[in-house]
């Protein structure tokens, strides 16, 4: 797998082009902003900046948000450049957030499993995106309401641009996740892919992680993408999934600046 090639049709077709449901998207010469009602959920999507101009665009982006008192994250690829714009991005008072492994699965070199689709939930209304949320909130901690808000929104507007999974045990949701397409491009990316703490090693991952690539391969999409935790990516290698480079989200909040 070519990165620098792959890494290219990435940023062109998933952090460029594509449309922001339930937020506004902004374009500007030097990046793309994200825009969410809520608080939470805004978010620097692509950038591309020179050593001489980030400073300032980088505090522009932040007086901007601040203004609007939202919250936001810039999101890094190591591939990004300048290369140092995550010292900058400390230096101007992110926070870093965790490291992740962004991973990509050729799709023509697997074979998608069966998946008994008894054991496997599709959510599409208010109560089941719930679920799928706390999950998320059980896994995490913290307040996902703007997850939340930003799915259901999404499958209002756009229902055929994403797929939500929640596995019930007696009732309960213990393990969630979602793939999301973006019209044409290539790429499917996955999402959530959280299961709570006692019910691990029941396979349930594993199970929504077969329905997402059987999924992404009927639905004609040559990659899968995923952002993966120390947790995930061992799980996730032994389907194919390579490690392409990894990725830090820097968070600014607006109100405590």
């Amino acid at each position: 797998m070519d990165t620098q090639q792959l890494m290219l049709e990435y940023n062109q077709q998933e952090r460029q082009q594509f449309v922001a449901h339930g937020a506004e998207k902004v374009d500007t010469p030097e990046l793309v902003r994200v825009v969410s009602p809520e608080q939470h959920g805004s978010y620097i999507a692509y950038f591309s900046l020179t050593p001489e101009n980030a400073p300032a665009i980088i505090e522009r982006e932040k007086a901007y948000f601040k203004h609007l008192g939202r919250h936001f994250e810039w999101k890094v690829y190591e591939t990004d450049l300048p290369i140092h714009i995550d010292k900058l991005l400390l230096e101007h008072g992110f926070e870093k957030a965790e490291t992740e492994s962004f991973m990509v699965l050729d799709l023509d070199s697997v074979i998608a499993k069966h998946t008994p689709e008894s054991a496997i939930t599709t959510v599409d209304d208010e109560q089941g995106i719930r679920d799928a949320i706390k999950v998320q909130e059980q896994v995490w901690g913290g307040d996902f309401e703007w997850q939340y808000q930003h799915l259901l929104s999404l499958k209002q507007q756009a229902p055929d641009d994403v797929s939500i999974y929640v596995v019930y045990h007696d009732g309960q949701p213990v393990t969630s996740a979602w793939i999301m397409f973006n019209g044409e491009s290539p790429f499917a990316g996955i999402w959530g892919g959280s299961t709570v703490e006692q019910y691990r090693g029941k396979g349930f991952y594993s199970l929504l992680l077969n329905k997402r690539i059987a999924e992404a391969k009927a639905r004609g999409k040559k990659y899968l993408t995923i952002d993966a935790s120390d947790m995930s990516r061992p799980i996730v290698e032994k389907y194919g999934f390579q490690f392409i480079t990894h990725t830090t989200g820097y968070e600014f909040n607006a109100e405590s600046r």
